[in-house]
């Protein structure tokens, strides 16, 4: 399904600032330089891992950063303009990407499921973290790992 969106596959409402082309296209000069994804990298890299499912992979930073390194990489998220520039860059015709929410996420069989940045934050039930995780858990093969993180809510990063 490279480069296309699967019309079968139900997908949650994204946010608005990612569904807008405009916004979508100017997320990553406001993101700066993403050295956080150096982190995922040296984890998959110490891992030995050789495929990743990039669960709200958002612009496709880090899925292209991956897949440029020889990984095979599926990257999904539910705004589609988000998608439309991830598929423009260096590297993207390497990634399967997937137009989906994360409690949708396709059974892989894959060595690691990350989330980088916020995804973990847009969880905000309790039912939608445990869909989210029961689908992350499904994507693995049997000694799989999950990288995420989670950010401090009290941390008002616009005041400094």
């Amino acid at each position: 399904m490279t480069g296309s969106e699967d019309p079968s596959t139900p997908t949650a409402d994204p946010d608005l600032i990612f569904a807008d082309r405009r916004l979508a296209e100017i997320y990553d000069d406001l993101d700066g330089d993403r050295d956080d994804l150096d982190f995922y990298e040296t984890i998959i890299a110490d891992l030995g891992a050789s495929s990743v499912l990039d669960i709200g992979c958002g612009t496709g930073a880090l899925a292209c950063r991956l897949a440029q390194r020889g990984l095979h990489v599926t990257a999904l998220d539910p705004a589609a303009a988000s998608l439309d520039v991830a598929r423009s860059k260096p590297g993207a015709q390497m990634v399967n990407w997937l137009h989906s929410s994360a409690q949708n996420a396709p059974h892989l069989g894959v060595d690691v499921v990350v989330m980088t940045g916020n995804v973990a934050q847009v969880f905000i039930s309790d039912d939608s973290w445990v869909a989210a995780l029961t689908a992350a858990n499904n994507a693995l093969h049997i000694n799989g790992r999950l990288d995420f993180e989670t950010r401090d809510p009290a941390f008002r990063g616009w005041e400094e």
